[in-house]
């Protein structure tokens, strides 16, 4: 029996970062990538971090992490028979991936109506920053770029933060890793569709929009709230954040009032936690300040890892900031598995990351190194074997979207669950969220909600904004008779989700071994902070506190060597589409070669997998990389520059020569290309101060919109820091139709996130608002599970349907 992706032929064309992760998530469970270079390799070859320094294009630690389990051949794309190499390639492909821009696109003729005359099943997925469509369409962008275009920047780091200081990007290219992961998602969907309906897409990802649908509460508190948070901001609940301890600092993060009280009996009850000012958790976040004066207090003769442990002993979330020296020694990630190491030919021996998630059955692996360049050049012929996807059904004229008839059981809550499973409903899947009204989800409770509107469990524009497309039961899984109904929905579905605690699900009757009885064939997903085994796995944890975990945050800041926070909860959402990704990529090996998964999820070691960069710098020897503000490791400039109208900036950045002479240009000095500070990449990095000085001394009094334009036009990557406001009025999200506007019950038409993505062939959009409680419960049950209305109305009284 096949095992995950195997006989799933993906070819990458492109590189850097986007498409190659984006490929490297099918490669490691068991796909054959096939990575098409140029003559001179994938620029990831060329960046770094290099051991001790030295460059050299087999050893890049950019390429190195992105391109295991890959076999790589050159192609010159600009001549005909590197274009007839690529055609046969093409025909033996079932997944096209590339990140290439518009430009180069047309140069090399990457046409999906093209390719598809070739291969009718093909499906193929493009990564950009702005869309194939649009405004942007054309304009150069980096991870800095993309951050602001998409509203992260702007409220990066944090609530708290002096006026004065611009925003800040995390380190990393979090940007592109997360357009890979989301376009790998719904290319997996596409695959799936084309398996099961005989038709290829083209599957087109905007990392822009992608940005957005980070943004978790953000956008919608403007939407719904007309509220514009911003990172000089109160916070919203507290206490929150950063505290300082005797070696150190460490996060910590107290929402329910349960969580208070637990804090203050372990800070030994004292008089000054009986202030009003901390009366609830909206009032204490609106006086977090004072809180870490007094909390900052109590911790000053504690150790950070000492925080760690008395804190989750209490269920009370709290995280120390890790480097990653510290990271590959957690005993929880030891324990895991998740320290991984690979012995590539010339880098030698390096400790990697592992998979985001455990899989019951162990498709994920790392196989072989990173290839060499045109390693497999004399190998064309043999490369990809013929695709044992089965035949498809009869190809449709009208293709329904690609995971219609899958049926999905939600029973999770708050982020990291409800944004997997609306991902799944966007693609099709008739996605049912069980939920109770005894318990309410967290999210339908946020206060979030339309001026002059009465609160209400329907009305809060977070919970509306993670649940599109859903249908709501309400089961009392308390209750026998309401863990029986729930057992019969299972038995009849695709996939089920959860985001509990760890052996919350057990406990309730369940888990995954008890739901395999029921449906073998069953693709199952749990999402918790810590993962399913290990010691600390029955630890509490929020988005925010895995990102310190991780190794990130040490490298977050704005050149003060204080770490800062990096503005969202960027543990969930990042887990969420991990998850949409590995149960897709288990519907598909299902299709292929039959069978279920159990999948593990820890929100801990997905975070920790974005953090490549910083990862392979520490595997190669080298010297953390200091908070710095935007400054990018190899390039300058890149920063953002204030310019005219009050917390307004400007992303400037220079990737290429050509970018640095048409900036000079741009500012009316050519000859400052010249300039033997700035005459190359290397100059300019060591005169990055100088180089930032001129750049914001010409910025300062433009017009933010105005400046962007001219630049763009001249290629060279810059665009505003855009906040909430910025992003519902933005052009090109609205001339994409990226938004979803649809009547609700109860709030009427409100601006929503929307997918990321654009199908050329299927429908597109989000299929329905989210749902108001229980609005499907009699649907449900009378129309799927055949209980009778009469029966229905029994339950209900017994309390069973709440």
């Amino acid at each position: 029996m096949g095992q995950g992706l195997e006989g799933l032929n993906v070819l990458e064309l492109g590189g850097n970062v986007a498409a190659p992760l984006a490929a490297k998530l099918m490669a490691d469970l068991g796909a054959t990538v096939v990575k098409v270079e140029p003559p001179g390799g994938d620029p990831a070859r060329r960046r770094g971090p290099f051991r001790d320094g030295r460059p050299d294009p087999e050893a890049s630690g950019l390429f190195l992490a992105l391109n295991a389990n890959k076999r790589s051949v050159v192609l010159d794309l600009e001549g005909d028979a590197g274009q007839a190499e690529l055609e046969r390639l093409v025909a033996r492909t079932d997944l096209l991936v590339h990140n290439l821009p518009l430009e180069r696109m047309r140069a090399q003729r990457i046409d999906y109506a093209r390719f598809a005359a070739l291969n009718p099943r093909l499906v193929m997925l493009t990564l950009t920053p702005f869309g194939l469509t649009g405004p942007y369409a054309d304009y150069a962008a980096t991870d800095l770029t993309v951050m602001c275009a998409g509203g992260w920047s702007y409220i990066c780091p944090g609530p708290g933060t002096p006026p004065e200081r611009p925003p800040i990007k995390p380190f990393g290219q979090h940007a592109w890793v997360q357009a890979a992961v989301h376009g790998a998602m719904a290319a997996m969907g596409a695959v799936f569709g084309a398996r099961a309906n005989g038709v290829g897409d083209h599957v087109e990802v905007s990392a822009q929009e992608v940005e957005v649908s980070h943004l978790g509460r953000t956008l919608v508190n403007y939407t719904y709230a007309e509220r514009v948070e911003t990172r000089t901001g109160p916070r919203l609940l507290g206490p929150m954040g950063f505290f300082r301890c005797r070696d150190g600092e460490v996060m910590m993060i107290v929402i329910e009032e349960d969580q208070w009280t637990r804090l203050v009996e372990l800070m030994g009850n004292p008089a000054w936690a009986d202030d009003p000012r901390f009366a609830d958790r909206l009032v204490r976040g609106q006086h977090n300040d004072l809180l870490e004066e007094h909390i900052n207090a109590w911790m000053a003769d504690k150790g950070a890892e000492e925080l760690f442990a008395l804190l989750q002993e209490r269920k009370l979330c709290c995280a120390p900031i890790l480097t990653y020296d510290q990271v590959v020694r957690q005993p929880q990630l030891l324990a895991r598995d998740f320290i991984q190491s690979q012995v590539h030919p010339v880098a030698g021996e390096l400790v990697m990351p592992g998979a985001p998630y455990k899989l019951q059955r162990p498709w994920w692996a790392l196989r072989t190194p990173a290839p060499r360049l045109g390693e497999a050049n004399g190998e064309r012929d043999g490369l990809f074997a013929a695709s044992n996807g089965g035949q498809p059904a009869g190809a449709s004229s009208d293709p329904a979207r690609p995971l219609a008839g899958v049926r999905v059981v939600d029973f999770s809550w708050v982020w990291a669950g409800p944004y997997c499973a609306m991902q799944l409903a966007h693609l099709g899947a008739e996605v049912i969220k069980v939920e109770s009204a005894r318990r309410p989800e967290y999210a339908r409770r946020l206060d979030i909600y339309p001026p002059g509107m009465e609160k209400g469990l329907n009305r809060s524009g977070y919970y509306n904004d993670l649940n599109q497309g859903k249908q709501s039961l309400t089961l009392n899984l308390g209750s026998p008779e309401g863990l029986a109904l729930a057992k019969r929905l299972v038995a009849s579905s695709d996939v089920v989700l959860s985001n509990f605690a760890t052996g919350v699900m057990e406990r309730l009757g369940l888990g995954a071994d008890e739901l395999h009885k029921l449906n073998p064939d069953l693709v199952i997903g749990a999402i918790s902070g810590f993962g399913q085994t290990g010691p600390v796995k029955h630890y509490t944890a929020y988005g925010p506190a895995l990102v310190p975990l991780s190794g990130i945050t040490a490298s977050v800041g704005y050149g003060d060597g204080k770490a800062q926070e990096v503005g969202i909860a960027y543990g969930d959402p990042n887990a969420g589409a991990h998850m949409a990704f590995i149960l897709l990529a288990s519907l598909v090996a299902r299709q292929r070669h039959g069978g279920g998964q159990f999948i593990d999820l820890s929100l801990w070691e997905a975070t920790a997998t974005t953090g490549f960069e910083g990862w392979l710098n520490h595997a190669l020897g080298g010297k953390p990389y200091p908070p710095d503000g935007n400054h990018d490791p190899v390039h300058a400039p890149y920063n953002l520059y204030r310019c005219a109208g009050e917390d307004r900036w400007v992303s400037i950045c220079a990737e290429t020569e050509a970018q640095w002479r048409a900036l000079c240009a741009a500012m009316g000095q050519p000859a400052l290309a010249d300039d033997p500070r700035f005459a190359d990449a290397a100059a300019r990095k060591a005169h990055e101060a100088e180089l930032d000085a001129l750049i914001a001394a010409w910025v300062l009094p433009q017009e933010r919109w105005e400046l962007t334009r001219a630049l763009q036009a001249a290629g060279v990557p810059a665009f505003p820091s855009l906040d909430a406001r910025d992003l519902a009025e933005d052009a090109n999200l609205n001339a994409r139709d990226y938004f979803t506007r649809l009547e609700h019950g109860e709030v009427g038409v409100r601006t929503h996130q929307g997918p990321p993505w654009r199908f050329t062939r299927r429908p597109n959009g989000a299929c329905g608002p989210s749902p108001l409680l229980g609005a499907h419960t009699d649907r449900v049950l009378t129309g799927l599970l055949g209980v009778s209305a009469a029966e229905v109305e029994r339950l209900r009284a017994a309390g069973i349907l709440e």
